[in-house]
């Protein structure tokens, strides 16, 4: 099975959801004799979020797994993203969180 991929960063499991935006941008302009006519400008920024987990076996496990992947981006510069069912792009990372939650018990 394919998995995301950001750099040199291998995520352990594949987001559990991901959008795709792909903006164009566009003019209206009057033409004589044919009326209004819509002009494609080129594209915008492709704005892809992921929204996922990073599950570890333990809290530790897990908060190893977190420091490594801020490692890898903290430099900031665009890398290869690899994404399942998309053509890997090149991208950066323009802001993460994370959310940590206890299980009851």
């Amino acid at each position: 099975m394919e998995r995301m991929q950001f750099g040199a960063f291998v995520f352990p499991h594949n987001p559990a959801g991901i959008s795709c935006e792909n903006q164009g941008r566009h003019a209206t302009f009057f033409c004589p004799g044919h009326g209004e006519v819509v002009q494609r400008m080129g594209g915008r920024r492709r704005q892809i979020r992921c929204d996922g987990d990073f599950v570890a076996s333990t809290p530790a496990e897990t908060a190893t797994l977190v420091a490594d992947f801020e490692d890898r981006v903290a430099d900031g510069r665009p890398g290869m993203l690899a994404i399942p069912g998309l053509t890997p792009m090149v991208a950066v990372l323009a802001e993460h969180s994370f959310t940590a939650r206890g299980m009851a018990g």
